[in-house]
């Protein structure tokens, strides 16, 4: 039963950390470690500095920005340009004359042939869409399963840190009670040889006294370097060097464990928000699809100034690049356009087929959210009632450990007695011990899953602090 609960704290705590560890952050400069932490302090820890919550972070502020400045798709394009052409055959350009007398056949003047010709331009165009107001909802939602996201890995992160805590702790008990037990045996091989010696005890009490000690010196070794393992791992998962000497400040009994009259609400399960969140995605989806059938406003303004000969003195007078009577304009205005693709009214086109399957992935995204909160109900109850007979074990196996306690010290007080034989100590005190890491390990499993259950909540608090 000892070589069982001992592999179990090790491998359990071992593996964990080895777990968390592919997330901990790379090549990141990591801090001494303190002397002594408690679980919410190694919490704060895991969450700075593991990997998963830092990409979930990152992720989450894109995404947000996205959101913010999804309004820009209202924004007009504006450009600007400024062109210099020197022909290869000067040419002459023909503007209004300014004072003609005749306004409907207005008198036009020739400039004299220049090879030089300078021409800007601004165009300044919005575009109003109906899928604009699709886009911004999408920009929305993927901030908001973001968020989720993120909440999700800091829960899991969070559960996982304060697992591998108290599996490090119930190892130091563990560790604790093998001692404990070594000092006895050693204790009763000291005895064994005296009362060998004065000729008052046999020898084979005292090989049985040597070989408990034998038995138990290297299993204890395996146990505190297997706990020094999980300790430098649980380090590094926090972002600390290595430190043996690092205590854990806390115990089991700091984390109170309540499950009676809990309101499960199955829309605050990570699992379950996230399949709503892809309805809502596919939802607006379909609201651009159908947008697509709705007709754009476009207005638009264009100036596209040119001056023919600049710097050049035409008929006495110089073609002055600052004065604006000496631009012409061609095509510059303001225009309002609809314009309306058809495409997507005729039958079998693309828009419709996209469409289509965009209400298909829709009922299946339905379908999976309602099977979803299905499955969360049955898990809600499945580890509600695991962490009940888990409490129910911890009330047999206290009443066990009690009961093996008792036996021992009878067995203990016989044996100095001279009335009962070394073998039966040695039997009772590895039931009594026995019994305590059953309980300890339990008491272990109460919380990890409580724990568990949590992390799949947005706000489920089954697991309170009662130390200060």
């Amino acid at each position: 039963m000892l070589a069982t609960s001992k592999a179990y704290c090790k491998v359990r705590a071992i593996a964990l950390a080895a777990a968390l560890l592919a997330a901990a952050p790379i090549g990141l400069s990591a801090e001494a470690a303190p002397d002594s932490i408690t679980v919410g302090k190694a919490v704060e820890a895991a969450l700075a500095n593991n990997l998963s919550v830092m990409s979930a972070s990152t992720e989450s502020r894109i995404k947000k920005r996205a959101s913010d400045w999804s309004f820009n798709k209202f924004l007009p394009s504006v450009s600007a340009s400024a062109t210099y052409l020197h022909l290869n055959q000067a040419q002459s350009l023909l503007v209004p004359y300014p004072y003609s007398s005749n306004p409907v056949l207005p008198t036009v003047m020739a400039y004299p042939e220049s090879a030089n010709n300078v021409a800007l331009g601004l165009t300044i165009q919005e575009v109003f869409s109906a899928t604009y107001f699709g886009l911004m909802d999408q920009a929305t939602i993927d901030y908001q399963r973001s968020a989720i996201s993120k909440a999700q890995a800091e829960r899991s992160i969070t559960a996982a840190t304060k697992k591998i805590f108290y599996q490090l702790i119930v190892q130091d008990q563990t560790i604790e009670l093998t001692r404990a037990r070594l000092d006895s045996a050693k204790e009763r091989q000291r005895q064994a040889k005296v009362l060998f010696d004065l000729g008052q005890g046999t020898e084979l009490n005292y090989d049985y006294a040597t070989m408990d000690v034998e038995n138990l010196t290297p299993g204890l070794r395996a146990m505190e370097s297997g706990r020094a393992a999980a300790l430098t791992a649980f380090q590094e998962l926090l972002g600390y060097d290595s430190n043996p000497s690092m205590k854990l400040e806390g115990s089991l009994d700091d984390e109170a464990i309540s499950v009676d009259n809990l309101p499960i609400s199955e829309g605050d399960r990570f699992d379950v928000r996230l399949s709503r969140q892809n309805e809502k995605q596919l939802e607006s989806a379909l609201s651009i699809q159908r947008f697509a059938f709705l007709p754009n406003l476009v207005l638009q303004y264009k100036a596209d100034p040119a001056i023919n000969g600049p710097g050049e003195t035409i008929l006495g007078n110089k073609i002055d690049f600052w004065n604006t009577n000496n631009w012409v304009q061609s095509t510059g205005g303001i225009s309002v356009t609809l314009s309306w693709d058809l495409s997507p009214l005729l039958p079998f086109s693309d828009i419709r087929k996209g469409k289509a399957e965009v209400e298909d992935r829709l009922a299946l995204a339905r379908e999976a959210t309602a099977q979803a909160i299905r499955a969360a109900r049955d898990d809600a109850a499945n580890q509600l009632r695991s962490i009940k007979d888990s409490e129910d074990k911890i009330v047999s196996l206290t009443k066990v450990a009690e009961a093996s306690k008792r036996a021992y010290e009878l067995t203990d007080a016989a044996y100095k007695l001279g009335t009962g034989r070394i073998l039966d100590l040695q039997d009772a005190e590895v039931a009594w011990q026995g019994a305590r890491i059953q309980l300890l390990n339990e008491r272990l499993n109460v919380a990890s899953l409580a724990f568990d259950f949590e992390a799949k909540y947005q706000s489920m608090e089954i697991s309170k602090q009662t130390a200060k």
